[in-house]
């Protein structure tokens, strides 16, 4: 699906910078999965932040794209705040608890983003979207059909073959997917908070499908980090997920030292090469960015740790388990930022498809960031140039200009995701 904008080239004088604060800003969200980037979209519309909307995506996907972001799963976020002048990670990969099956921390992890990561609307509006989708499915989007597709022989439980399977054949694309017990889920969670799933009959029906301690279900926080930062010159710095797994920051960074030296033409290969195997299986990712008016910035990557998680659904709840997670190469988010002004100048989200190897996520990334920052390559032109290289990779890319500081954005997701970006002119506080 293609990009909906509304063009700045309408609206005269009309440029995203901060330092005219009379012009209208652009605001963009972008995600695998088209529901969700709408949900993105409206929060942003609705005056919402950067967090607010990321936070919105991701809740969408847990009933929109279930096979790779669940309410068990879990993922990893790179989070600039504009006001604070500080980029930070947000860890909360799904990683095994006794048994290989991960504790679901994905719902503390979107609550701490919001709360405290620049968040301005309500916790239930970010929600609302989710529960709405879950409930009054408008269809199966083409990402999702793809995956129920794939991974069709590995629904073997009887409440997920009563979900994505009909006549025991995959939902193709537009049927109804109407998940009554997820949205009765995602209403406690609304009302409740994050910590609703680890209660009562909900909590119960987790533990025992899954196998986990219920202690486990309660302690499971998400933690805030610091990042990876790569110089890139005297007022920018590239930001990158600080994880103890393989294929994180650490590793990307020196990867880009390997390569941004290097002629344009052979960047990619060369960091593709320092990174390592692009080949093999690798835990699916999926991927989202939003900025907003303010400057701030989040960019995404969630996983389930195998397409569908472990395959089995916790009866009465629609809720999927999670497969532990033990590297990181399933999804890489980077943000560029000025933290002298507070400005962000790019996000962009690697991930990988599930084939096609351990460092697919961190080699998208920076197959999208090194002609983005290097190169001020616009974000369509560089997707367009990727072909069929390892992973996918979702950017929002900014130019300045030298003569006068203004800033102009573009955004794109890959085609091949199935997912779409949206690119708005919001006006100004």
């Amino acid at each position: 699906m293609g990009a909906f904008a509304i063009v700045a080239a309408l609206l005269p004088g009309c440029v995203n910078t901060k330092f005219k604060s009379n012009a209208p800003g652009q605001a963009f969200a972008v995600a695998d999965e088209p529901l969700a980037a709408a949900v993105g979209r409206d929060l942003l519309l609705q005056g919402g932040s950067a967090a607010d909307a990321a936070t919105g995506m991701a809740l969408a996907m847990t009933a929109t794209l279930p096979s790779r972001v669940g309410v068990a799963g879990g993922g990893v976020c790179v989070v600039f705040d504009a006001a604070a002048k500080r980029v930070r990670t947000l860890d909360f990969l799904p990683r095994a608890a006794p048994g290989g099956t991960a504790a679901p921390s994905l719902l503390r992890a979107l609550y701490a983003l919001q709360a405290t990561g620049g968040g301005t609307l309500r916790w239930e509006q970010a929600v609302v979207p989710a529960e709405t989708l879950a409930l009054e499915s408008p269809g199966v989007t083409r990402a999702l059909a793809q995956d129920i597709q794939a991974a069709s022989a590995r629904l073997t439980d009887v409440e997920a073959r009563r979900l994505f399977l009909r006549d025991g054949r995959p939902l193709a694309e537009g049927a109804r997917l109407r998940q009554p017990e997820l949205a009765a889920v995602l209403s406690q969670v609304r009302r409740n908070g994050p910590n609703a799933i680890s209660t009562g009959s909900t909590g119960q029906a987790l533990a025992g499908a899954f196998h986990l301690d219920p202690a486990a279900l309660r302690a499971t926080p998400p933690q805030w980090r610091d990042t990876v930062a790569v110089r890139i010159d005297s007022t920018r710095n590239l930001h990158l997920a600080d994880l103890p797994e393989p294929d994180s920051g650490a590793a990307i960074a020196k990867a880009w030292a390997a390569a941004e030296d290097a002629p344009p033409a052979e960047r990619a290969a060369r960091a593709a090469q320092a990174l390592g195997a692009l080949t093999g299986a690798v835990a699916p990712g999926a991927g989202l960015v939003a900025m907003d008016v303010r400057e701030n910035a989040v960019a995404c990557a969630f996983t389930m740790g195998g397409l569908f998680g472990t395959g089995k659904v916790a009866p009465g709840t629609g809720v999927l388990g999670a497969t532990g997670v033990d590297r990181a190469g399933f999804g890489a988010p980077g943000v560029v930022a000025n933290t002298i002004v507070g400005r962000a100048l790019f996000g962009g989200v690697g991930t990988a498809a599930g084939n096609d190897g351990p460092a697919a996520g961190p080699a998208a990334l920076l197959a999208g960031a090194l002609p983005a920052v290097l190169d001020d390559r616009p974000a369509g032109e560089i997707l367009a140039a990727r072909g069929d290289a390892p992973g996918r990779v979702d950017l929002v890319t900014c130019q300045v200009s030298l003569e006068n500081g203004l800033k102009d954005c573009q955004t794109a997701a890959d085609p091949r995701a199935r997912g779409i970006a949206y690119d708005m002119l919001l006006p100004r506080e």
